[in-house]
């Protein structure tokens, strides 16, 4: 198979290249100029700013799947600028029309649970979404935007809405690495009060699932990636700490909700399952224990203090 990859050297993206080529699948990974990917042997890397996204098709040619992964302002206050997210839609909008235009007729684009909102409830793919960032908000606006374009032109779609991934190089200020940051060094570990319902999918398990989705002929739309193991945040925070050994204190309700207000992450993911027979095989202690192992061979007790 050949694939094409926008946002080949992020969190997801790394890992997919490294997957595909060791299933023998041809890459192209498509990166911000100036970017270095790390980990790939054998995919063709070609600079591109999502600015020139409508070139793509010239430039890469037909291929059996492209998987669009690269967004602006995924973190921080970035995740509320209206502007810097309606250039998303607007560059990512072309990019994929100008890989339907070359010839391809399967694309299956990044989701977030941020296009859902807050919800307190188990999230289905038909639960109404209510977006509360200009980050969902857009998010949902591509996918609502691409559906038509490629239900018109019968092409396959598919948005895997990711939850919450976690893994070996992963970005060091999401909730896990920070807290096993403070565990490994002792450091105490300020919190929410961490009632919030959550779930995490390990990152293995997650590409696994693109795999899948790109090979086997499935149902179009949505589907919600995440474990299926959801229970309160408090929970894996405690897990944690017994897997570390830790002697931090953990400072439950320490940190305040932010103003949008409690985020419960709860997603349904029997479609997923039904439809590509998939199954997580990695538990959270075997993540976080995964997880750690490569911490350690990259120095991370050492360097994090």
């Amino acid at each position: 198979m050949k694939i094409v990859i926008t946002g080949a050297n992020s969190f997801i993206g790394i890992h997919l290249v490294q997957r595909m080529e060791e299933l023998g699948w041809e890459t192209i990974s498509i990166v911000r100029p100036g970017r270095f990917v790390a980990g790939i042997k054998n995919s063709r890397v070609v600079a591109l700013p999502m600015e020139s996204y409508h070139l793509l098709g010239t430039l890469v040619g037909a291929c059996d799947c492209f998987v669009h992964l690269s967004w602006n302002g995924t973190r921080g206050e970035s995740r509320m600028n209206a502007v810097q997210q309606q250039e998303n839609v607007t560059n990512s909008l072309r990019g994929v029309i100008s890989m339907m235009e070359a010839g391809c007729e399967r694309i299956i684009s990044a989701g977030s649970q941020a296009e859902y909102g807050p919800h307190a409830e188990q999230i289905t793919e038909d639960t109404p979404c209510w977006p509360n960032t200009e980050y969902g908000k857009a998010k949902l606006s591509f996918y609502e935007n691409l559906s038509k374009i490629c239900e018109q032109s019968h092409i396959s779609y598919k948005e895997p809405r990711f939850f919450s991934l976690y893994g070996p190089g992963d970005f060091s200020g999401t909730m896990i690495s920070s807290v096993l940051k403070d565990m490994c060094v002792g450091r105490p570990c300020q919190l929410t009060k961490c009632v919030q319902m959550w779930d995490f999918l390990y990152i293995d398990d997650a590409v696994e699932g693109l795999i899948q989705l790109c090979s086997k002929p499935c149902q179009n739309g949505v589907y919600n990636f995440g474990s299926g193991d959801t229970r309160p945040l408090r929970s894996f925070i405690e897990e944690m700490a017994k897997i570390t050994q830790t002697q931090s204190p953990l400072c439950f309700g320490e940190i305040p909700y932010p103003s949008t207000g409690m985020v419960s992450i709860w997603p349904d993911v029997t479609k997923l399952k039904r439809e590509i027979n998939w199954e997580p095989k990695v538990s959270f202690r075997d993540g976080i224990e995964s997880l750690l192992k490569f911490q350690t061979s990259n120095n991370y007790r050492g360097k994090l203090v």
